[in-house]
């Protein structure tokens, strides 16, 4: 089946909509929800393979032409076609409603099985969310997804709303404007395992000094906002202060990085009364050494956070900069390393510009001991992810996409 096409051609035609089966408007309400409202891509990290239901469908658009997506889901005459459909799929759905309930018609009558009618109410909640969506944000280009992550034992769950923005003009430095695979993994690992980024100790040595934590080009917010969210719950963290920056570059992924900060958080966690607080500031990596700091980078981090950073062949040198001028350096062997927390996709498109990592940040192993101290990669895993999920498994979309996950940091501090 042929999934890169548009409403017009997929959907059930709009005058015989009450002649279609449960499964198949289900079926095209999961196509509307993959177009104007997609999960993110590559955002699921592989785990025990789920068995699929006989039931389940091939319903998820394969991204693979992001152009010709693109062109239909901007298309104001098939969104506008959509929203027709769905309002006289509503309709429809409330007139069986109705007729069910009434006395003087009976299941016969509506030609309608009594397990379908069962399903009215669900058919209705996911026609009338996906209307809402065409008729609104969908309309100028912008989508709202709900993103929700625990841990593996299920004694955290941290959840965000966020909205991604149409792309400036296909300016590449606007990226960030939405929500990649790579923010989702790395929010995704640091819930599971606070520990292992540093962001939960019980030791008594952390309690007196603030956690500055650090994202580069946080975009959406995604991974510093899941921060904000898990600190809150973790007792070690109660009574102990946190910072956490939040840093883009291009102008309208910084607005829409602030307005997704302030829709997650409270205004309290930002008053002078509060040990915990969030903020978003400019920050132009090419430039950091010759400009002015502002006075939210002008301390040393000891969380620093990027997923989906590198996609230039100078990103990796430039960030190279910055982190030496923001990662705390070791000078107390109590207290815990400060370190660089990234994650990159590996696209066959951009192999290049992955590779600038290990060519710009040495391994440990492979640094003079007696030179003088370097930001070097002290570790290095890869990371597997179903495109879409493990619901997609067997049904033709079983596509990976990989990462790489390193986290860098002072050669004298690794432990």
């Amino acid at each position: 089946m042929s999934v890169l096409c548009p409403p017009t051609t997929y959907l059930p035609p709009i005058a015989k909509i009450a002649s279609f089966s449960v499964p198949q408007l289900l079926d095209a309400l999961t196509y509307l929800q993959s177009l104007y409202h997609p999960e993110v891509r590559g955002s699921h990290r592989k785990r025990v393979q789920v068995p699929v239901s006989n039931g389940e469908q091939n319903l998820r658009l394969r991204h693979e032409d992001d152009s010709e997506l693109q062109a239909i889901r901007s298309d104001a005459f098939e969104r506008s076609y959509s929203i027709r459909w769905l309002t006289t799929l509503i309709t429809q759905l409330e007139v069986w409603h109705d007729l069910s309930h009434s006395e003087e018609v009976s299941l016969d009558d509506l030609g309608t099985p009594e397990p379908a009618l069962a399903y009215t109410e669900i058919l209705v909640q996911q026609a009338a969310s996906l209307l809402a969506i065409c008729a609104g944000v969908a309309a100028a280009g912008m989508i709202t997804r709900n993103f929700m992550f625990g841990s593996i034992d299920g004694q955290r769950r941290v959840e965000a709303q966020l909205t991604d923005i149409p792309l400036d003009n296909n300016d590449y430095g606007s990226v960030g404007a939405q929500t990649w695979g790579g923010a989702c993994v790395l929010a995704e690992m640091i819930v599971e395992d606070p520990e292992r980024f540093g962001l939960d100790s019980s030791s008594q040595s952390f309690e007196s000094r603030r956690l500055n934590v650090l994202e580069l080009g946080a975009g959406t917010g995604l991974v510093s906002l899941v921060v904000m969210k898990l600190l809150d719950t973790l007792p070690s963290f109660n009574h102990r202060e946190v910072h956490v920056v939040a840093t883009d570059f291009h102008p309208s992924v910084l607005a829409n990085l602030r307005s997704n900060v302030n829709a997650n958080v409270s205004s309290t966690h930002n008053h002078p009364t509060s040990t915990h607080s969030i903020t978003t500031h400019f920050l132009d990596w090419s430039s950091f050494s010759t400009t002015p700091r502002p006075d939210c980078l002008s301390y040393p981090f000891d969380v620093v956070l990027g997923a989906d950073i590198i996609y230039e062949a100078q990103h990796a040198v430039w960030i190279r900069g910055c982190l030496k001028g923001l990662v705390r350096r070791p000078s107390d062997s109590t207290i815990s390393p400060a370190a660089f927390h990234l994650v990159i996709p590996l696209r066959p498109t951009h192999t290049f510009e992955s590779n600038t990592v290990e060519s710009v940040f040495l391994k440990a192993c492979d640094v003079d001991p007696n030179g003088d101290a370097d930001l070097v990669i002290l570790s290095k895993e890869y990371i597997t992810c179903d495109a879409y999920g493990d619901y997609t498994r067997g049904q033709g979309l079983d596509e990976d996409v990989e990462y790489v996950y390193y986290k860098i940091g002072w050669f004298n501090a690794r432990l």
